[in-house]
């Protein structure tokens, strides 16, 4: 059986940056899906409110435009905004932590690297 935890070597730095990087890493994903969430937990929010308030959703805004209508078709942009954006801050973070863990296994070659 292989461990894939090396022992630490006696008398050296105390410090690894292994788990300082995995620290890292899951606090910008868990920074980028709570700033997800609360974009995206507003306008549905309120998107349940003006569903249970029929006569406010059917308030007219422009001829047979609606706020409920004018509401969802906003929501919708927000979602895809913020699903761009999210996609963005993930792959920001993630990238260069997956190709230093490429360039650091064992097996490695000279062909990933420039790939890359």
């Amino acid at each position: 059986m292989h461990s894939y935890f090396a022992p630490k070597p006696t008398g050296g730095p105390a410090t690894d940056v292994r788990p300082q990087r995995s620290v890292m890493f899951r606090r910008a994903v868990h920074r980028a899906q709570r700033t997800f969430l609360a974009v995206n937990a507003v306008p549905f929010a309120v998107g349940v409110v003006l569903s249970c308030t029929a006569g406010l959703a059917a308030a007219p805004v422009h001829g047979r435009l609606t706020l409920g209508l004018v509401w969802g078709v906003l929501q919708l942009g927000v979602f895809a905004g913020s699903v761009w954006w999210y996609e963005n801050q993930v792959t920001r973070v993630c990238d260069p932590l997956e190709q230093s863990l490429v360039s650091e296994a064992p097996g490695a070659s000279p062909a990933d690297e420039s790939r890359r």
